[in-house]
C-alpha cells in the first residue's frame, strides 16, 4: 500500500512539473510570435498625433516638471507621465518608443492568456469537459489577440499607446481581483491581491477614461464565472461593500472630473463635415460597432481615417439593419447564458467596453480602429471558444487548421499593415486611397508633400481638401504657403484673403499676406497686413517682425528697430529679429550696435551664414579688412553658394591689395552668378593691378 500510494503522490508532481513548463512554452511561443510580426514597427515615424503630444509637446521635456505633464492632459497623466520618460531616456529616437508599446502589447497577451485561464478554471466552469483544455483555449485566446492587424494602430501608432496601456492596467486589476476571490492563502495574501488589484484599477482610470467600465466588467465576471448560486446581496459580505464602494467611487470621479459639456454638439471641420450631436452619433455607432466586428473577423481594408458617413435618423436602412445586428447579438448573449456561458460573457464584454466610446457622448471621430483593442478579448474569447464547441472533440486536426489559416492570415496582414506606418507618405498615401473625400486626410496628405518641397502635389491636394470642404482655413493658408513657395504671389494672397473672408480674426492670415504682400514690393499693404495682426495678438513675434522689414524697405529705420526690439523682447531667442536690427542700425550707420547684433544672432544660431556676411559688411565700413574677410570666410564655408560674399570679400582682398585673392573670388561670383556684372568689372581691374604689380 505504502508503494502505491508513493507512486500516486510522484505522479501528480510530474504532472505539475509538465503544465508549468507548458505555460513557459506557451507564452514564450506568444511573445516570438508578436516580436516576430512587429519586428517592422521599429523605425516607423512618429504621425498624426504623435507631432502634438510628443514630438513638439515641451511639456514632457522634463520629467521632474511634474505639474507640466500633468495638466498637459489631466484626465490620462499616467499615459503622459510614460512619453515623459520615454523622452527622458531616448528623447525622439523613435525605435525606444516603438519597443515600449510593444512590450505593453506582449503584457496584454500574457494577461488575456491568464484571464482566459481563469475563466475556464472559475467555479462555474472549471467542472464542464471545455475545462479539461482550458491551457490550450487559453494559448489559442493569446494568439489571436497578439496577431491581429486590428491591434496595429493601439501598437504601431505610438501615442495610442493610451489604448493598449489602459487595457494592461484594466485586465490585471480584473485578473488580480478574480485571483484574490479564487485565493485559499489566507487573508493577507487576499488584502494584498485586491489592493494590487485596485491601485491597477486607478492607474487604469488616469490613463484612459473607458477605465470607467471597469466596475461593471467585475460584477459581470462575478455574476458569469464565480456565483454559482441564485444571485443574492448581503450588505454584511466585505464583496458586496466593495463593489458598492467601487461604483460610488467611480460616480464620483466622473462627476468631478467630467461636466455636462461633453454632451455638447461637435460643429463642422475639416475632420468631419457635418455635425455631431449626441443623437445621431448614437445612431452611427450602431454602423459603427457592426464595421468593428466586421474588421475583427477580416481585417482587410483597414484605415487611419476613416470617411464614415453619419447617420442622422434612427430610420435609415443602414442604421436600422446595424441595429437589428447588435440587438440579436444581446439575445444571442441572453439566451447562451447558461449552456454557454463563455461566449454570452464575451459577447457582453465587447459591448460593455465599447460603451464610453461608442454610445450618446459625441467625440469628433466616429471611428478609429484602436477603440477595439480592449473589447477584442471578447471576441476572440468567442472565437476560440466557438471553434473548440463546434469541432474539438470530433474534428480537432480540422479546428487546428482552421486556427493555424487564421493566426497565420492575421500575423501576415499585421506584418504588411506595419509597412503602411512607415512615414508619413506611405500612411496618408494609405489613407486617401481609402478616403478620398476626407479634408483631413487630402490635407494632411498636402502637408507631406510641403515637407517633401513637392509643391504642385501639395497644392493639388489642399485644393480638393478646400472643394470637399470650402471653409477649411488651414487648406488656404497652406496652399498660400506653397504658393509663396513657387512664387506665385498673386495666388497666395488670393487664398490668404479667403482665410481672412471666412474667419476675420485669423492672425496668420493676415500675417502671411503681409509676407505676400512685401515679396510684391507692396510694403504699405504689407505694413496694413502686420499691423492688423498685431491689434488681434499683440504677442505675436513674427508680425512685428516682419513689419520691421516693412518699415525698413520704405527707409523708416528707427520704426523698423523698434519693432524688432519689440519682437525679442517678446522672445529674446529670435536670432532673425537681433539679425534685421542689425541691419537696420547699419542703414543709420551705428555699426557698434550693428556688430553687437549681428553677435547675438550667431550666439543664438551659430550656422546663420547671412549674420556672417551682415557682421562682415560692417567691419567693412568700419575698414576692418581682416575681421570681414574672416566672417566673409565662415559664411561661404556654410553657404558656398553665395555670389554676394564671394564678390565682397573679393573687394576686401582688392582693398589689401591681394589682386590673386580678389580674382579667384570674383571668378567664384561669376560661377555662381554669371549675370552678375560688376563681378567682370572688379576683375578686370583686379587683373590691371595684378598686371602692373608684377612689373
Amino acid at each position: 500500500m505504502k508503494k502505491d500510494d508513493r507512486s500516486q503522490y510522484q505522479k501528480p508532481l510530474k504532472q505539475v512539473k509538465k503544465n508549468k513548463y507548458s505555460n513557459v512554452v506557451g507564452l514564450s511561443l506568444i511573445f516570438l510570435l508578436g516580436i516576430i510580426i512587429y519586428s517592422n514597427s521599429f523605425y516607423c515615424s512618429f504621425h498624426f498625433d504623435d507631432l502634438l503630444r510628443i514630438v513638439y509637446n515641451i511639456k514632457i521635456r522634463n520629467l521632474a516638471d511634474v505639474k507640466a505633464w500633468w495638466n498637459y492632459y489631466p484626465s490620462r497623466p499616467v499615459g503622459t507621465l510614460t512619453f515623459a520618460l520615454n523622452y527622458h531616456f531616448n528623447q525622439l529616437d523613435v525605435w525606444y518608443w516603438h519597443l515600449v508599446n510593444l512590450i505593453i502589447h506582449l503584457i496584454n497577451a500574457c494577461l488575456v492568456w491568464w484571464l482566459t485561464l481563469l475563466i475556464f478554471s472559475s467555479p462555474v466552469l472549471k467542472n464542464q469537459p471545455i475545462a479539461r483544455n482550458k491551457k490550450v483555449l487559453a494559448f489559442l485566446t493569446a494568439l489571436l489577440f497578439v496577431s491581429h492587424p486590428l491591434a496595429t494602430q493601439s501598437v504601431t501608432y505610438i501615442v495610442q499607446r493610451l489604448a493598449s496601456m489602459v487595457a494592461m492596467f484594466y485586465l490585471l486589476s480584473l485578473v488580480l481581483y478574480v485571483k484574490a476571490r479564487l485565493s485559499n492563502k489566507g487573508n493577507i495574501v487576499k488584502t494584498l491581491l485586491f489592493t494590487s488589484s485596485l491601485i491597477s484599477a486607478g492607474l487604469a482610470m488616469l490613463t484612459k477614461e473607458n477605465a470607467f467600465t471597469l466596475p461593471f466588467a467585475i460584477v459581470l465576471f462575478e455574476l458569469f464565472f464565480l456565483r454559482t448560486k441564485k444571485l443574492s446581496i448581503n450588505f454584511k459580505d466585505y464583496r458586496v461593500i466593495l463593489l458598492i464602494g467601487a461604483f460610488l467611487g467611480v460616480i464620483i470621479i466622473i462627476t468631478l472630473r467630467l461636466s455636462l459639456s461633453i454632451f455638447k454638439s461637435i460643429p463642422p471641420s475639416y475632420m468631419n463635415t457635418y455635425t455631431v450631436t449626441p443623437l445621431n452619433y448614437l445612431f452611427t455607432q450602431f454602423s459603427v460597432i457592426v464595421k468593428y466586428i466586421q474588421l475583427l473577423f477580416l481585417p482587410i481594408n483597414q484605415n487611419l481615417d476613416y470617411d464614415f458617413p453619419i447617420s442622422n435618423t434612427f430610420f435609415e436602412i443602414r442604421t436600422l439593419l446595424s441595429f437589428v445586428v447588435l440587438i440579436s447579438l444581446i439575445i444571442l448573449a441572453i439566451f447562451s447564458f447558461k449552456r454557454y456561458r463563455f461566449i454570452s460573457f464575451g459577447i457582453f464584454w465587447f459591448f460593455l467596453t465599447l460603451s464610453i466610446e461608442s454610445s450618446f457622448i459625441p467625440i469628433k471621430d466616429v471611428i478609429f480602429e484602436h477603440r477595439t483593442y480592449l473589447p477584442s478579448f471578447g471576441f476572440f474569447l468567442i472565437f476560440s471558444s466557438g471553434i473548440y464547441v463546434l469541432l474539438w472533440n470530433k474534428y480537432k486536426h480540422i479546428a487546428i487548421i482552421i486556427f493555424v489559416i487564421i493566426i497565420g492570415s492575421n500575423s501576415y496582414l499585421t506584418y504588411e499593415r506595419n509597412k503602411v506606418w512607415r512615414d508619413d507618405l506611405t500612411l496618408w498615401s494609405d489613407v486617401v486611397s481609402k478616403s478620398p473625400n476626407k479634408p483631413r486626410s487630402l490635407y494632411n496628405l498636402g502637408m507631406v508633400y510641403d515637407y517633401l518641397g513637392q509643391w504642385d502635389k501639395s497644392i493639388a491636394d489642399y485644393s480638393r481638401a478646400i472643394g470637399v470642404y470650402p471653409n477649411d482655413l488651414d487648406a488656404y493658408i497652406n496652399r498660400g504657403v506653397a504658393y509663396g513657395n513657387l512664387g506665385q504671389w498673386d495666388k497666395a494672397i488670393a487664398d490668404y484673403s479667403k482665410a481672412i473672408e471666412i474667419d476675420p480674426n485669423f492672425t496668420k492670415a493676415y500675417s502671411n499676406r503681409g509676407i505676400a504682400y512685401g515679396n510684391l514690393g507692396q510694403w504699405v499693404k504689407a505694413l496694413t497686413d502686420d499691423s492688423k495682426a498685431i491689434e488681434l495678438d499683440p504677442k505675436y513675434t513674427i508680425a512685428y517682425y516682419n513689419r520691421g522689414i516693412a518699415y525698413g524697405n520704405i527707409g523708416q529705420w528707427n520704426k523698423s528697430i523698434a519693432d524688432q526690439s519689440k519682437a525679442i523682447e517678446i522672445d529674446p531667442k529670435y536670432s532673425d529679429a537681433f539679425n534685421y536690427r542689425g541691419i537696420a542700425y547699419g542703414n543709420l550707420k551705428q555699426w557698434d550696435k550693428s556688430i553687437t547684433d549681428f553677435s547675438k544672432t550667431l550666439e543664438l544660431s551659430p550656422q546663420y551664414a547671412t549674420a556672417y556676411y551682415n557682421r562682415g559688411n560692417a567691419y567693412y565700413y568700419l575698414g576692418q579688412w581682416d575681421k570681414a574677410i574672416a566672417d566673409y570666410s565662415i559664411s561661404i564655408q556654410i553657404d558656398p553658394k553665395s555670389a554676394r560674399t564671394y564678390y565682397n570679400r573679393g573687394i576686401a582682398y582688392g582693398t589689401l591689395r591681394q589682386w590673386d585673392k580678389a580674382i579667384d573670388d570674383y571668378t567664384s561670383t561669376i560661377e555662381i552668378d554669371p549675370n552678375y556684372t560688376m563681378a567682370y568689372s572688379n576683375r578686370d581691374i583686379a587683373y590691371r593691378k595684378l598686371s602692373e604689380k608684377k612689373r
